[in-house]
């Protein structure tokens, strides 16, 4: 048996030992890397100079890779993408590290666009920006272009780039009405999407002060628009999806309810939830196994949909003592228990959770 034993013990370090070479690199690839890295500092020196007429600092690169298979190591591209700096501003460049090229994609001009792709729908638009973002795609890097940008193209620029726009405002504005209020900027943008593969998201919040507390201001980014945005009901008044496939138009619904705040997608005319308190039995189900702290909530509502609940921090440290809040609803022919995902505000003062009522049948909490 203990022969048996160790012999299992060695066969799991061989079989270690073997995996970790593997995912290492031989000495040859290690120079081929090193080769590659030199030649497209050289090469991203030679292009910027050629492009923009000036010689920019290199302060590092990094040679591409890729992962075609789980565990076999990076294959190495040949080519990298070199870090510059000029004037006080720094510069990325791809480019190849196999021969000499004045072919690349740098992101020098970035900033140029964004400030014109800015101007340009705050005209469209008709009203005052709060914040805006623009990326653009060449192949795997993002905002890395291969042409000179020409200041005042950008509406060329965005038919021939594959853009992702975020838009915020703070003027509490209702965007279901958007194609009656503003058609030419819906069917600009509707065409954008349907034509050029522009994807866009409109945010209206409440106020500036809401903006302030907005709990994630990365939509848009990666070309997901409107990932988890639900969890900033609180503070946003509405918002505009375009994209090519897709297009809506949404509002939130706030509902208080024993000081509590529930928010929603507003679908309907009047409460689009129905809220009450010990009005259903927590069931033992062997996940909670005391009696809660809280009353038990309930939220009811027959649309599918994510629901939000925002609780006072104040009332969960102190009336409910931090517990954990627990949620309990029917699905699958089944009742179901569990700890949602909680998270804080920007400004503290409430913790939330998102429940996802895929079935539309609503659920319950406590505090346990």
């Amino acid at each position: 048996m203990e022969c048996r034993m160790k012999c299992r013990v060695l066969l799991i370090f061989f079989l270690i030992a073997a995996f970790l070479s593997g995912c290492g690199y031989s000495r040859e690839e290690k120079q081929q890397m090193k080769e590659i890295s030199q030649i497209s500092k050289e090469n991203a020196v030679n292009y910027i100079k050629d492009k923009y007429g000036f010689e920019a600092e290199v302060t590092g690169a990094d040679v591409c890779t890729k992962r075609f298979e789980v565990l076999a190591h990076p294959t190495i591209l040949g080519c990298a993408v070199v870090s510059m700096k000029y004037d006080g501003k720094k510069i990325k460049v791809h480019i190849s590290g196999m021969t000499d090229t004045l072919q690349g994609t740098d992101d020098f001009q970035h900033d140029v666009i964004s400030e014109e792709a800015k101007e340009y729908f705050t005209s469209l638009l008709g009203y005052e920006i709060q914040d805006f973002y623009i990326e653009y795609a060449n192949g795997e890097e993002k905002n890395l272009i291969s042409e000179l940008y020409q200041s005042g193209d950008i509406e060329n620029f965005l038919q021939n780039h594959a853009a992702c726009i975020r838009i915020d405002d703070c003027r509490n504005q209702d965007l279901t009405d958007f194609p009656e209020t503003n058609p030419k900027a819906a069917a600009f943008l509707e065409q954008c999407a349907a034509a050029y593969r522009m994807k866009a998201i409109l945010i209206s919040y409440r106020s500036e002060e809401d903006y302030l507390r907005g709990y994630e201001h990365t939509y848009g980014r990666g070309g997901v628009m409107d990932f988890e945005i639900e969890q900033d009901g609180l503070y946003i008044c509405s918002y505009a999806v375009f994209e090519k496939e897709n297009t809506e138009y949404r509002r939130f619904e706030l509902q208080e309810y024993d000081g509590i705040i529930i928010s929603c997608i507003d679908k309907t005319e009047g409460n689009d939830l129905a809220a009450s308190s010990n009005q259903t039995e927590w069931k033992d189900l062997g996940e909670t196994q005391k009696a809660p702290v809280s009353d038990v909530y309930s939220i009811g509502r027959e649309e599918h949909g994510a629901i939000t609940v925002y609780i006072p921090y104040d009332r969960f440290s102190e009336d409910w003592k931090g517990k954990r809040i627990y949620i309990q609803h029917y699905g699958n022919d089944k009742w179901w228990q569990y700890k949602p995902i909680t998270s804080r505000t920007r400004d503290g003062k409430y913790i939330f959770f998102t429940f996802h009522n895929f079935e539309g049948r609503g659920f319950d909490f406590a505090a346990f």
